[in-house]
């Protein structure tokens, strides 16, 4: 069964975002389940082949110790740690500037093992219910009808950046770094989707588009959500992603 293509619209659902306290500043986190299996999830994000067809040139080796440069981003960086094919630490440079990447790979069990498992430890009344819903299921069996089942292999990717708390956080909060991962994650999901094909001028046509507009508004949106979430202050987290969302768009920002 082939996975419906990924949208604008179910990327703001399928992602999850969350904001943490950080040692050295703040931990913008994003992840999403996909349905490829661990390699070649992890071969999506670390050979420049691949990653020239979604996200941009890329060159380097993603070895410990490796260093790695994206020209089209103009940043650069090392990697600290890396566990084929399910972690990646690095740091990621632009200019003076410095922060550290967490690149995480995780296979997802079978959702049909999970529930075997919890039907084998119902209790007598579940097992009761079960029974009073058999001539449904019993009904559904002779039409033919049986329950959806995951195909082929799932994996869990999360990307956790961690920047500084300094005033460029202040003045934009996570949206800054996070509507820029939230477009990355879109692109990997359409890519993972046809491998295929090079994507990187229909990516740059979307970002123009008055629908690319309305995404980097809606995740703006989502990462003031997180960002509340979090503790943080709503009045200025509300402030700090309309700036973000402007700034993105080229537009003045609305902070009444």
């Amino acid at each position: 069964m082939t996975s419906p293509a990924p949208t604008p619209e179910s990327q703001l659902t399928e992602v999850t975002r969350t904001v943490t306290p950080a040692k050295n500043g703040n931990t913008v986190s994003l992840a999403q389940t996909f349905s490829a299996d661990p390699e070649e999830l992890w071969s999506a994000l670390t050979i420049g082949s691949h990653l020239e067809v979604w996200f941009g040139r890329a060159s380097g080796e993603a070895v410990e110790g490796g260093t790695f440069e994206l020209p089209d981003m103009e940043t650069r960086g090392t990697v600290l740690t890396a566990d084929a094919p399910h972690r990646l630490l690095l740091t990621w440079e632009i200019g003076a500037s410095s922060s550290e990447m967490e690149l995480l790979v995780t296979p997802v069990e079978d959702a049909e093992s999970t529930t075997a498992d919890a039907d084998a430890d119902a209790d007598a009344d579940a097992d009761a219910d079960a029974d009073a819903a058999e001539p449904a299921a019993t009904a559904d069996a002779d039409s033919g009808t049986e329950a959806a089942s995951p195909a082929g292999p799932r994996t869990r990717f999360e990307l956790r950046h961690t920047v500084p708390a300094d005033a460029h956080w202040a003045t934009f909060g996570p949206a800054a770094t996070g509507c820029g991962w939230d477009g990355a994650l879109y692109a990997l999901a359409l890519h993972l989707q046809d491998p295929s094909v090079d994507l990187m001028g229909d990516l740059g046509a979307f970002a123009g588009s008055p629908e690319g507009a309305e995404f980097t508004r809606a995740t703006a949106d989502a990462w003031y959500e997180a960002h509340a979430a979090s503790g943080s202050d709503k009045k200025p987290a509300r402030k700090a992603s309309v700036r973000t969302a402007a700034f993105y768009l080229g537009e003045e920002p609305d902070l009444s």
